[in-house]
């Protein structure tokens, strides 16, 4: 029995291998900077994957990746509980999925973050303040390898 379903046998796992990961997480603050952070980590493999995207759907835009950094950033320097900074937080999905359907940043890189704001609003308060804190690092991390496969 045959299907009309596009063959992605030659698709690079990369992505969804770290969102298998970090589902398996309970909490964002178990993801440990040696992880994510070295250049072989996650945040090096993210940002390498779409500096080498196959057409332009697949590369991350660099404006588009500092523009949500720059949201995650604003709703950090609140620096209140977690009480006044969730409404924000969760304002962020909406704004990834506009420049998803912008094609401005692949999906791939929008479920990466689904996962990771996922992992976020868990525990208590003041677990939910240092998950947060992982997002911010762990994207952070991304920004700055993104940068470095991407120097123009």
């Amino acid at each position: 029995m045959a299907f009309n379903r596009k063959d992605d046998s030659n698709k690079d796992r990369t992505v969804d291998n770290i969102i298998m990961e970090i589902n398996r997480l309970n909490e964002l603050k178990e993801l440990k900077p040696k992880i994510y952070a070295d250049e072989e980590g996650y945040a090096g493999k993210i940002a390498k994957k779409f500096s080498k995207g196959r057409d332009d759907s697949q590369k991350l835009n660099s404006n588009q990746l500092r523009k949500f950094f720059g949201a995650i950033r604003d709703i950090e320097s609140k620096e209140g509980n977690w009480e006044e900074i969730e409404p924000q937080f969760y304002l962020l999905k909406p704004k990834l999925a506009v420049s998803v359907g912008r094609k401005l940043i692949p999906k791939d890189f929008y479920e990466l973050m689904k996962a990771c704001m996922s992992k976020v609003d868990v525990g208590e308060d003041e677990d939910k303040l240092k998950n947060f804190d992982t997002l911010v690092k762990f994207l952070e991390a991304i920004v700055a390898y993104s940068k470095y496969y991407n120097p123009k």
